[in-house]
């Protein structure tokens, strides 16, 4: 027995010193004195349970829970300066496909910390060889404490498995994560247990038969406000977008609030019309989908996308059933996992024919999606690739060239009875050392948002809506849409509006934005 407790020490010493050494290297908050002797005293325990569990099951997901511990944190840490949530896991394995796809692309930066988390997993599993004395005893304190921590979750709003604070221990913050995943997330994403009220609203009136005949939207990817020049930026990221506001054509070039900070919820939400969290319900039922308003006043719709087919599984939520022309890369000869260049839009809407009949036009781009600038030619890097900001401006530069270039083929039609508007799904928190999306810093939730019309009805209306608006909102782009498409909808002004977190329930979170005033409210 004393061997076997000599063994557990020393292992247990082993991990605590490339723990202390792993925060050193990368940067992360060192442990306090009492954090150091907590941590050792949860290794101490690990190690013990995996040496003395008497079930290979046990020993199994305990191996399992020690390996997610150590390296899903390192690579969320490496990525988000945090370690996994609950719903980071919730959201990791529902967008496992993106998930994967982004993790690959920044695999030069994560590779580190990857190898040394398996290095530190193969180190435990090592503990097996020593096994020679078993114990029930060890395998009820790993389940007992394990069938807790999610029941805990689901009664109680511990704060722990939301934001675990980074001076823990890594295996201290999973315990709480996942905890708080199984408890809590999980049963309420899957059983719409939010306590969120629940958005309604009916289909909107008919009013007209629609006030202009062409609708085209550019929806970008990625793309933060805080980039452009226009707002502030130091860099001439967006020249064609920069001489526009300056034209004698009065656009409406506005930073704007998203309806999201992730894909998956802000699409959802834009072409809903959603304007605050937990808008699932009114979602499925479709009645203020922007593509059924446009299909019943007898528009043409048209989806074009760049991105994966298989990164795009929230389809059904933007409104595919009411698509007429759904284009995807796959359409065009590519496999599933292929994103494509955003130039491939443009013969795409080259061949609609819009001097017949009516048109609503959504034109998705990958824009500035990780990898930054991976579909840009050598020409299009006009701000080299040294640093990573130098590779996420160069994609906010071609956007705007794609822009001008839309804009141009609509200013040339015979037909000027067309609107061009331009917004991004949500932005990029992105500087010297690291970048990500789906945090709540600002570069993360304001995104540019374009309006244009040569119809003076149209564009005075879009002033109308805009004009008292220092900053906009998704919402009312997105009503301004409804409206033209001939509906009666009251616009929702810009004085007060949210940015769902990273679900549409809200249940992760959301923005309240009051007078520009921002506030981060995580529902009891």
């Amino acid at each position: 027995m004393k061997k076997s407790i000599l063994i557990l020490l020393l292992y247990s010493f082993i991990l605590l010193i490339s723990e202390i050494a792993y925060r050193f290297i990368f940067n992360l908050p060192s442990l306090q004195v009492t954090k150091i002797l907590e941590t050792f005293a949860v290794l101490f325990v690990m190690s013990g349970i995996f040496y003395f569990a008497k079930y290979r099951t046990t020993r199994i997901v305990a191996f399992v829970f020690f390996s997610l511990s150590i390296i899903a944190n390192n690579v969320h840490y490496a990525v988000y300066q945090s370690w996994i949530t609950g719903i980071n896991y919730w959201l990791m394995f529902k967008e496992i496909t993106e998930v994967s796809s982004a993790g690959l692309s920044m695999i030069d930066k994560l590779w580190p910390h990857l190898l040394w988390g398996i290095l530190e997993c193969l180190f435990y599993l090592s503990l097996n060889k020593f096994r020679k004395n078993v114990s029930i005893a060890a395998d009820l304190l790993f389940w007992i404490p394990m069938l807790l921590i999610p029941i805990r979750s689901f009664n109680t709003n511990q704060e722990m498995g939301v934001s675990p604070k980074p001076e823990y221990g890594r295996i201290k913050a999973n315990y709480f994560s996942f905890g708080y995943f199984l408890g809590r997330t999980l049963p309420y994403q899957i059983f719409n247990l939010s306590s969120i009220p629940v958005y309604n609203q009916p289909a909107p009136e008919k009013i007209s038969e629609g006030r202009v005949k062409n609708i085209i939207l550019v929806m970008g990817e990625s793309e933060s406000a805080v980039h452009l020049k226009l707002f502030g930026y130091h860099r001439e990221t967006s020249p064609f977008l920069t001489n526009f506001a300056q034209s004698p054509l009065q656009p409406i070039i506005k930073p704007t609030y998203s309806a999201g900070l992730m894909t998956a919820v802000s699409l959802p939400s834009f072409f809903n019309a959603i304007p605050h969290p937990n808008g699932y319900q009114q979602i499925n039922l479709g009645y203020t989908n922007l593509f059924r308003l446009a299909k019943e006043q007898g528009y043409e719709t048209h989806f074009y996308s760049t991105q994966a087919t298989n990164e795009m599984a929230i389809m059904n939520l933007i409104g595919n059933r009411w698509i007429d022309k759904l284009i995807m890369p796959t359409d065009l000869g590519y496999s599933g996992n292929q994103n494509i260049a955003d130039e491939n839009l443009l013969p795409l809407l080259s061949s609609i024919d819009l001097t017949k009949g009516k048109h609503f036009i959504v034109l998705h781009q990958r824009g500035s999606h990780v990898p930054y600038g991976a579909l840009l030619s050598d020409k299009d890097k006009i701000f080299g690739e040294k640093t990573i900001i130098d590779k996420y401006d160069n994609t906010i530069h071609k956007t705007d060239s794609l822009l001008e270039t839309v804009y141009n083929r609509l200013q040339s039609h015979p037909d000027q009875d067309w609107i061009f508007a331009y917004t991004s799904d949500h932005g990029q928190f992105v500087t010297e050392k690291t970048f990500n999306q789906g945090t709540i810093q600002p570069n993360s939730y304001l995104v540019p948002m374009v309006i244009y019309s040569p119809k003076p009805s149209i564009q005075a209306l879009a002033h109308s809506t805009f004009d008292t608006c220092q900053t906009a909102f998704h919402q009312q782009l997105s009503v301004l849409l409804v409206q033209i498409l001939g509906y009666d909808m009251a616009s929702p002004g810009c004085s007060e509006g949210t940015v769902t977190g990273n679900l549409i329930t809200g249940d992760a979170g959301f923005l309240h934005v009051k007078q520009g005033r921002v506030q981060y409210i995580y529902p009891k």
